[in-house]
């Protein structure tokens, strides 16, 4: 394989990896990195415990009543989220997505 061919297949690789709020089923789908919450409708790649300004660039670390912390993806508006997914904008640092309106993970 030329260095070439190399450098190409190995940033298809890297653009094909989950990103918190993406959908999964086991932890297999959310790569090294992330787990798959699966309190979350169809499964949510995340990170957690989590600590401020330690989420990929695309989450944000939100601490939860119940006394968790996941990295939740980051919004501006719903439209952003996945299909049954809501922005949730009044409860932490930062908007983020969220299947649960009453913001439990």
């Amino acid at each position: 394989m030329t260095h070439l061919l190399r450098v190409s297949f190995v940033l298809m690789a890297a653009g094909c990896a989950a990103q918190v709020g993406d959908a999964c089923e086991t932890n297999n789908d959310c790569g090294r990195e992330l787990s798959c919450d699966l309190s979350q409708t169809a499964g949510y790649c995340t990170v957690s415990p989590c600590a401020k300004n330690e989420c990929p660039t695309e989450a944000v670390c939100i601490a939860f009543d119940d006394g968790t912390s996941h990295c939740m993806a980051r919004c501006e508006s719903t439209g952003d989220c996945r299909d049954e997914y809501v922005c949730v904008d009044n409860y932490g640092d930062a908007p983020f997505c969220n299947s649960h309106p009453y913001l439990g993970p």
